[in-house]
């Protein structure tokens, strides 16, 4: 196998202490745990190494006054079921999202689409009491503007990768965006609760598919983002409110940069 990168945990850590991450500061952690190489270790299950490896890296990079967030995506109102477990839904996006909600002290908020989870001192009180909406007024993503030295870290994915990317449209009011209803079940503490969930839903056409890789270059190519390969792979890091505030002055002029295009008209 010799085109496979192997690593070790100290290679791992080596890397991430190349990028802009901080004691004190907050991560939203998005991944493709499997895109980087093989970890070095006894244990053949390479995912669950590098997972395990990536959470104690950055939990003593950021100390006990830092917090990790991670999307935790399932999409459950929108199959067939449309239940949602906040205890036993599983991601719908990937390993490390299904590692993380194993861990102790989690905390998870209740979107039945598009669920955050994290650990740390700010957790409970940012992804608790949300309101029935995945990207509206005082969503998750408009909370995290509040939210001091929060990072945005893609292990393993590019620079198109962009956690705020539908509140962005929402807050545009773009015009190949809706607001959608969903209805269906959520689980929590052993009790089934009926409930409506907004969700900004988009036309389904080939030009509406998210594209982040215009914004995500533009950034780059202006230095906000720290960056270094690893393995077969990058690691990004992008300040969370500094790249929110870049794309919205992007947008204001062009509506349609989140997207493929072109422009239509309804």
């Amino acid at each position: 196998m010799k085109n496979i990168y192997h690593f070790t945990f100290l290679d791992l850590e080596k890397k991430i202490k190349k990028l802009d991450i901080k004691k004190n500061d907050s991560i939203f952690l998005s991944t493709n745990i499997g895109s980087v190489g093989i970890p070095k270790s006894k244990n053949k299950n390479y995912l669950l190494t590098t997972s395990k490896w990536l959470l104690e890296i950055l939990k003593s990079k950021i100390g006990t006054k830092g917090n990790i967030f991670v999307p935790t995506y399932s999409y459950s109102f929108a199959k067939k079921r449309k239940i949602f477990d906040l205890k036993k839904t599983k991601s719908d996006i990937g390993y490390f999202p299904n590692f993380f909600l194993r861990q102790p002290d989690i905390v998870r908020s209740i979107d039945p689409m598009i669920s955050i989870s994290g650990i740390g001192p700010e957790a409970k009180k940012l992804l608790k009491n949300i309101p029935n909406n995945s990207y509206g007024k005082n969503c998750i993503f408009e909370r995290f503007l509040n939210l001091k030295n929060l990072k945005c870290f893609h292990f393993g994915l590019g620079y198109n990768w962009i956690p705020f990317i539908h509140y962005l449209d929402w807050k545009n009011k773009v015009p190949f965006r809706f607001n959608k209803i969903f209805h269906g079940k959520i689980i929590l503490k052993n009790k089934k609760k009926s409930l409506k969930w907004n969700y900004y839903a988009r036309d389904l056409r080939k030009e509406t598919i998210s594209n982040g890789y215009k914004i995500g270059s533009l950034a780059k190519s202006k230095k906000i983002y720290k960056f270094t390969k690893f393995g077969r792979s990058m690691l990004y890091v992008i300040d969370y409110k500094k790249f929110f505030i870049f794309s919205q002055k992007l947008t204001k002029k062009n509506l349609w940069l989140t997207v493929n295009g072109p422009k239509y008209i309804n």
